[in-house]
């Protein structure tokens, strides 16, 4: 079988291995769209994590197809000291570049793009519901220059190849759907039509560079969207693009309008949909084809590229959680890897909100360039409390030179291990075992089912203590409410629900909740103060949560205040008026949780040094917990 770590040749350019790492946006360029330190380091310690290729993040070939207020451009010459830099340090490290070249067409960001979405019709972008403009013949003509323009700063800031983003429903998609076209020029109609201005940027790009220069094109395998790209079209633009000269095509799914749990590969949606589109691509060209879309599986990996279905697999997320996973593959250290659980709340959620990207379990993330040195003393540190954040602190420290002892009095994983049970996360269990697996093999003194006291740490004698104690449930006081259960324990199925549930508290839990009791045949009802319910919730996971809703014995009530549980009526306040929701035979309580901390106190007063984090600090997400673990190992 075929090795991920054998060569392969793209183009004139030959790869030491088919292991890519695939273009993310990162929000760490400048305002202006250059290039940073900090998004130097982050791109180059994932070349040095041993993949074959580094496709930068897109790089707007254009100022109105700019997507993001941070993103990258290389629409004008003095952006080329930047990039060259990017390239001199991916270079240093051994590795290979692509500039990834994009116009976001309809998808772009109106503020970022100093202007109105420029696209072949004036259909809009379902996601933002921005209409855009549409394009004349000569605005058409100025972005294919801009694309070729690109392609010839790529090559002159020393970039071994470049990628074109021919699908996800950017602009070149959009001349080639049949719902984003509705032109009746020569750039519309049939698919002949749809398809000129793919052919024509893609000829003078390569008319620009010269036949030895690799081109790479990213395609959508299909859209997944009513009336848009399928296959069959996919299978005619590959074909088409190896007549032309294409050197790879690399096979993604979805649009960024259209469909975006599959344009960010969600991990609710079913797996293997990518490679085997991509496998049928294969069969159909000459040229190698990469497939990418939740593949940081090792042994995943394998079995594709072993088995023929492509020549070559790209990573993204996989890559923000660990680096390192080429280069533990090739060393047969799969069970060293750091998994990534494709929830999207460090790298999308962040991006989005313009802090840059991060990783839910890797904290480094962004951090690339942070001096952390080993102690200068060593000293030993007791960690009370085996969840994220306790995990964190204990690697961190221990990473550094420090004596580690870790005190959890039942199992370890805490609020993560929750997490995994709500429905469509059990894809979070991965980097769960993996953080896990991660200490049991660190050499850390780990002592489980060992309640830390005042009188145990005493005989362990430690320099500083973290506590890292998480939080409970908050169970508010309502007259009638009885023996209320928390959401902890329907999850864990500690305690068993009637078959009529209020759910009180719609946030992200109490939805997750709810779908879990309705999957099992309860009738729920979810009561939340708010306006909206899961206001904590990406809006991605949310939406794709409502859609299951509608099919679910589910209701729900916004807006709406719990009175009293009396006389089997439960009676709430909506809009100034009283209603009765009847009666229910369980009530779970889901409106958030509060800092547990029953140590710091008694411990300070007897003279411990002590530290608070994750949710025993306050409560919060993963990401915060991991990176307040990380934070206090880095200060101790």
């Amino acid at each position: 079988m075929l090795s991920p770590f054998e060569s392969i040749r793209i183009g004139s350019v030959e790869l030491p291995n088919r292991l890519a790492m695939a273009p993310m946006k990162t929000a760490y360029g400048t305002m202006s769209g250059e290039v940073t330190d900090r998004l130097i380091g982050y791109f180059r310690r994932r070349a040095e994590g041993g993949v074959g290729l580094v496709i930068s993040e897109p790089l707007y070939v254009h100022r109105r197809g700019t997507e993001h207020p941070k993103q990258l451009g290389i629409d004008a010459d003095d952006k080329l000291d930047g990039l060259r830099n990017l390239v001199d340090a991916i270079h240093g490290a051994g590795t290979k570049i692509f500039a990834h070249l994009n116009h976001g067409g309809r998808a772009a960001n109106p503020k970022a793009a100093g202007g109105p979405p420029l696209a072949p019709s004036r259909v809009p972008c379902k996601r933002t519901g921005f209409e855009p403009e549409e394009l004349t013949e000569g605005q058409i003509a100025e972005i294919m220059l801009a694309f070729s323009d690109a392609a010839v700063r790529a090559k002159e800031a020393g970039f071994d190849g470049v990628e074109l983003q021919f699908g996800l429903g950017y602009l070149v998609s959009q001349f080639l759907s049949p719902t984003a076209n509705l032109r009746t020029d020569d750039y519309g109609g049939d698919t002949q039509g749809r398809r000129r201005f793919a052919e024509e940027v893609f000829l003078s790009v390569r008319e620009s560079l010269g036949e030895n220069f690799p081109i790479c094109v990213r395609i959508s395998g299909s859209e997944k969207a009513p009336g848009g790209l399928e296959i069959e079209d996919a299978l005619g633009l590959a074909r088409r693009l190896d007549e032309m000269g294409a050197d790879l095509i690399h096979v993604v799914t979805g649009s960024n309008c259209e469909s975006l749990p599959w344009y960010f590969q969600h991990m609710a949606l079913p797996p293997g949909v990518n490679d085997d589109l991509a496998s049928k691509i294969r069969t159909k060209v000459g040229i190698p084809v990469m497939a990418a879309g939740r593949l940081g599986d090792p042994n995943r990996i394998r079995e594709i590229i072993g088995s023929g279905m492509t020549d070559m697999v790209a990573l993204g997320r996989p890559l923000l959680a660990d680096p390192d996973l080429p280069k533990k593959m090739k060393e047969g250290r799969d069970d060293d890897v750091l998994l990534c659980g494709h929830c999207l709340q460090g790298c999308f959620v962040k991006v989005k909100a313009g802090v840059g990207i991060g990783c839910n379990v890797n904290p480094l993330v962004g951090h690339e360039l942070d001096d952390i040195p080993p102690a200068e003393e060593p000293k030993h540190v007791a960690i009370v409390g085996g969840g994220p954040a306790g995990i964190r602190a204990a690697l961190t420290a221990h990473s550094r030179g420090h004596k580690v002892t870790l005190l959890e009095k039942n199992t370890l994983g805490g609020q993560f291990a929750l997490a995994c049970l709500s429905p469509s996360k059990e894809r979070m269990s991965h980097p769960l075992r993996s953080l896990v697996a991660q200490l049991m093999r660190s050499g850390i003194d780990i002592q489980l089912g060992r309640e830390a006291t005042r009188e145990r740490l005493s005989g362990l004698s430690p320099d500083v203590v973290i506590l890292a104690t998480g939080s409970r449930p908050s169970v508010p006081d309502i007259p009638g409410l009885d023996d209320p259960i928390t959401g902890e324990e329907i999850l864990t199925e500690t305690r068993q629900a009637g078959d009529r549930v209020l759910v009180l508290g719609g946030g992200m839990v109490g939805m997750e909740v709810a779908e879990f009791l309705a999957k099992r045949g309860k009738e729920v009802a979810v009561v939340e103060l708010l306006e909206e319910v899961a206001r904590d919730m990406d809006p991605i996971s949310l939406k794709m949560t409502l859609k299951r809703f509608e099919s679910l014995p589910i209701e729900l009530h916004t807006s709406t205040r719990v009175l009293s549980f009396e006389n089997g009526s439960t009676l709430v306040a909506k809009q100034g008026e009283q209603h009765d929701l009847g009666r229910f035979d369980s009530v779970v309580v889901t409106v958030g949780n509060h800092s547990h901390d029953p140590l710091s106190h008694e411990l300070r007063e007897a003279g411990f040094e002590v530290e608070i984090v994750g949710d025993a600090e306050k409560p919060g997400k993963l990401y915060d917990a991991v990176t307040s673990g990380h934070a206090a190992g880095v200060a101790v």
